[in-house]
């Protein structure tokens, strides 16, 4: 399933493309959400980081490994955003994109644990789309780097030990803001994702 924003706009909108490509060329993702919020909470009187979907039912979800959510992909900006040096409606944030899954529900079992396959797919698709709004930086799979930027902790499960795996890709994302007339109006965004973006 894959989880998006009425009316998207800037980064929201901006990562849409590529949820629906992970959607069409990965069926085994069982939820793809878009831009998490990270929230910290406390637990066991300690500050817990997590990322966190808004969902359409007005409810927070909790995006970390377990079996309830499936195999998922989930995406989250980092600080700080940067406005464009020729261009003030352009916005640049660093952006990660974050991928768990049971790799026994991917790959057939005479490929066990051919988590290089999956990823080169993954990366395969990522550059197959051509978006000049996004590029990818850096690649992190190891157990305790894939949700580094969360409170979670891996030696206390199993979830990113075999038959689960993860990985972490970090890029640059850029967003166009509407221009004040489009915000006056409510009408649609009308500039082309695809178009634009030279900062």
């Amino acid at each position: 399933m894959i989880h998006t924003k009425t009316n998207a706009k800037m980064f929201d909108k901006a990562v849409e493309p590529i949820q629906s490509a992970l959607g069409s060329a990965f069926t085994w993702l069982d939820n793809i959400y878009g831009i998490c919020e990270t929230i910290i909470d406390k637990k066991e009187k300690k500050p817990y980081k997590s990322a966190n979907y808004y969902d359409k039912d007005g409810q927070y979800v909790q995006i970390m490994p377990c079996e309830e959510l499936g195999n998922f992909a989930f995406f989250y900006l980092r600080d700080p955003q940067v406005l464009g040096a020729k261009d003030k409606l352009l916005v640049k944030s660093p952006l990660s994109l974050v991928i768990w899954y049971d790799v026994a529900k991917v790959i057939p079992e005479y490929d066990t644990r051919n988590t290089e396959q999956i990823k080169g797919q993954v990366l395969a698709l990522l550059e197959y789309l051509h978006l000049p709004y996004f590029s990818i930086t850096k690649i992190w799979e190891h157990p305790q780097n894939v949700f580094a930027d969360f409170s979670y902790d891996p030696t206390q499960n199993q979830y990113l030990m075999h038959p689960y795996s993860g990985l972490r890709i970090d890029g640059e994302l850029l967003a166009r803001m509407e221009c004040p007339s489009v915000v006056r109006t409510g009408d649609s965004f009308s500039f082309a994702y695809n178009k634009g973006f030279d900062i």
